[in-house]
C-alpha cells in the first residue's frame, strides 16, 4: 500500500443500491463500464474478508463459459472494476484468490445493518431490534436479484429482519 492510499475508506452500499466511495469519489449506476465489472466487486463485498477464491468467484459470475474463457473475463472484470474505481488495488487477482482493496477497510452497510441486528438479538432488546428492523435501507442487491451468488445472502438477511421482527414483537 502506497502512502497515497493509506487512510483512504471504501463505503461499499448494497442495501437498495449499490455503489462503492473510495475517499471522497462515489461509483454507481452508469459509471461501471461493465455489469459483471460491477457483479465482481458485489460478489467481493459480500463475503467476510472481501476475498474469495478464483475458482468460487469463476464458478458463480461464468459458469458455462470453459476455465481459460472464464479465467479471461475475470481478468478483464478485474480491470474494468479498477478503472471504474481508478484505483490499481481495487480488485486483486492474487495466486488462487481475488481480493477486494486487501490493503485497506472496507466497511459496507450489509455488515453493519447484520451486526446491528446481532446485538439488539443477543440483548433480546424489542426497541433495538425495532430500530434495526426498520433501518434496512431496500432490498440486497435489487440489480442482481435473481443471480445465484447473491441467494445466500438474501436468505441470511432475511432470517436475520424475520429475528428481529420477533423480538419487536412486530
Amino acid at each position: 500500500m502506497t502512502a497515497c492510499t493509506q487512510g483512504i475508506e471504501v463505503d461499499v452500499r448494497l442495501l437498495g443500491r449499490f455503489e462503492v466511495t473510495v475517499g471522497d469519489r462515489t461509483v454507481g449506476g452508469s459509471a461501471w463500464p461493465s455489469r459483471r465489472a460491477a457483479e465482481l466487486v458485489q460478489l467481493l463485498a459480500l463475503t467476510e474478508n472481501h476475498a474469495v477464491a478464483r475458482d468460487e468467484v469463476i464458478e458463480a459470475l461464468w459458469p458455462h463459459l470453459e476455465p481459460t474463457a472464464a479465467a479471461s473475463n475475470l481478468r478483464k472484470a478485474a480491470h474494468f472494476a479498477r478503472r471504474a474505481l481508478d484505483s490499481a488495488d481495487a480488485v486483486v487477482l492474487r495466486q488462487d484468490r481475488v481480493e477486494l482493496f486487501p490493503d485497506r477497510t472496507v466497511r459496507t452497510d450489509l455488515a453493519q445493518l447484520l451486526v446491528d441486528a446481532d446485538a439488539a438479538l443477543r440483548d433480546a432488546d424489542r426497541v433495538a431490534a425495532a430500530t434495526v428492523s426498520n433501518s434496512y435501507s431496500g432490498e440486497l442487491l435489487p440489480e442482481s436479484r435473481y443471480e445465484e451468488w447473491t441467494q445466500a445472502a438474501r436468505r441470511h438477511l432475511s432470517a436475520r429482519r424475520a429475528d428481529l421482527l420477533r423480538v419487536a414483537g412486530c
